[in-house]
Formats: C-alpha cells, structure tokens, sequence
C-alpha cells in the first residue's frame, strides 16, 4: 500500500531526498496535504497546524531550533536529544551532498600550496540575528593582515561575482575558497549540534577553517584540522597562532591534509544509514502505533487552539484583512 506523504516546503523535500534516497519509491506517493497520512513540514511552514491529529507528522529542521513535540510525532534536527524513536540528530552539513566529499577529500603537495596566494577570506551574505563573534573577529584579524570579503556581508572584494557567471553558487564559492589559506567559518549561533556548511565547505575546499560555533565540535570533527577560537582567551591569541601557522608552511600543509572527522569515523554515511532506518521505523507502522503525539489532554488542546488560530490567519490573509 503506497504511503500518502506531503513536503510542506521545498527544503523539507530536499533534504528528504537527500537522506531517504534508498527508500523503494513505488511506496511513497505525492498528495495534497489534505489527503496526506504523513507530513513532513519545517519551521518556516505554520501550515502544519491545519492538519488533524490522525496525521502523522514529521519536522525536519537544519536551523538551531529545538523540536516542538507537543506539535510533531518524530522529529529530525540538530539537536543532542534523546526521546525514544522520536527523534533522530542529523546536522545540517550532513543534508547537504557535498559532506560526502569530506572523508575521501585529496591531500594536496607543497607546489599546490604554494599556488594559494591569498591569505583569508570571509563569505557571509548577511549578518541577521547572528553572534558578534562573526563580525568582531573579521575587523580583529582584518587589522592585523587583510581578510578578502567577498560576500554581501562587509563585501570589500567583487572576486566572488565575478566567478558567479555560470549561476552555479556552490561550484563559484568552491573556485573561490581553492585560492586561499584560512577561511573564517563563524556559525551564525553556538548552539550545541549546529554546524553548518560554513565548515564543511572550508574543508572541501582544502583551506584551514577558523572556526566558531558548536562547543562540542571536536567530538565530530578533528581538532587538528581547523584552528578553534573557543580554545582561545582572546582573539589577539588566536590570531597570532593563525599568522604562526601560515608563516610554517610544512605546518600548515599538515593541518590542511588532516582528516577531517575525530576518529576517522565516516559521520556522513553513518548519519544518511540512521536516517533510512528511522523514517523506515515510521512507514512500516500503520497510522494508529505510528501516532507518538499525545492526542488527548492538553496538549490536544493546545494542538486544536493552533489550529484554531492558523485557520483564521490564513483567512485573513486571504482576504487581506488586517
């Protein structure tokens, strides 16, 4: 019996093919919300409060926000969360297809070092809601040798637009990070569980990141493989140990051909292996054992008073009455 599955949002669908790809397809089929037994929704599709209590209901999230279970049956996210079957941790860089280049990422030799002219650079489109660390550090280490910012954050360099011509972002930003050293990858939060692609595309790129973020950090990636300002008093300290770095190249190839993850430890391949086996645990119920949200007491209350409100949003919105 096929499965009656919506995506509220593209990017909920994105990464549920990413991670599910394996799945035998001839049992999912695609239906409007309103006839789907199984949703899988994001924080940015409020939507998902119009559907039933009889509709199983996944959220998947790549941002640092900790799953509403009063809302959904399972959930997937960053977060270093144990709750039975609920819920599975799979980090953003994970959903993205290029994390599977970072175990088998090539060594490069001392003539391609040689062939990184630039020192450093700092790609960031915005700095919305983001931790001053991002920017503080930029102007710290920007006084000391010149950081390229090539992005809409602080741009001082139109290098990036320029590579952008094939309207490929991803292989533009590769093609760019390959000219430098170092490359600032500050997460936009320190949430425990959130990394981001900042890191990832660093490593890729085969550039030493300097990283903020994730206090837990090195139990998933090598601490030899990227300078960590948590490590760090101040940013005065971190730099002079960067600028030491770049100064002792057999030093710095060393650290650029590290292995990326602690232990060696395929993370990606191991979080996609996870992920097929959760959502599997899901479909192969049927509606009723699959149903993890408590559907009575309070929190039915609380899930009916949502609904309740999202409807008349969405009323008022569709007749522009506000």
């Amino acid at each position: 019996m096929h499965k009656k599955i919506n995506f509220l949002d593209q990017e909920t669908a994105r990464i549920f093919k990413l991670l599910f790809g394996s799945i035998d397809k001839e049992r999912l089929i695609e239906v409007p919300v309103s006839a789907a037994d199984y949703i899988f929704y994001s924080p940015f599709t409020p939507d998902h409060h119009l559907v039933g209590p009889n509709v199983i209901k996944i959220f998947i999230t790549g941002e640092n926000l900790c799953p509403d279970f009063n809302a959904c049956d399972y959930a997937i996210s960053g977060e270093h969360l144990e709750l039975g079957d609920r819920h599975l941790r799979v980090p953003t860089y994970a959903t993205y297809k290029d994390a599977k280049k970072l175990l088998s990422r090539p060594k490069i030799n001392e003539a391609e070092l040689s062939a990184k002219s630039e020192f450093c650079n700092f790609v960031y489109s915005n700095n919305r809601l983001a931790h001053p660390t991002r920017e503080q550090f930029f102007n710290a280490i920007s006084a000391v040798s010149p950081v390229v910012s090539a992005g809409r954050f602080l741009r001082n360099s139109d290098a990036l637009i320029a590579l952008e011509s094939d309207n490929d972002w991803k292989h533009a930003k590769q093609k760019f990070l390959k000219q430098f050293r170092f490359t600032i990858a500050i997460e936009n939060s320190g949430k425990p569980g959130y990394i981001t692609e900042k890191l990832m595309d660093a490593l890729i790129a085969k550039t030493v990141p300097i990283f903020w973020g994730d206090p837990r950090i090195t139990e998933e990636f090598n601490s030899d493989a990227f300078f960590h300002l948590r490590d760090y008093k101040n940013y005065s300290e971190a730099i002079y140990d960067i600028k030491q770095l770049d100064a002792n190249r057999p030093r710095l190839l060393e650290m650029i051909n590290a292995p990326v993850f602690t232990g060696g430890i395929d993370r990606v391949d191991r979080y996609v292996n996870a992920a097929q086996t959760f959502i599997e645990a899901i479909f192969d119920q049927n509606l009723i054992t699959a149903r993890r949200r408590p559907r009575h007491g309070w929190t039915q209350w609380l899930e009916q008073k949502r609904r309740k409100d999202q409807t008349g949003l969405t009323r008022r919105l569709k007749r522009n009455r506000f």
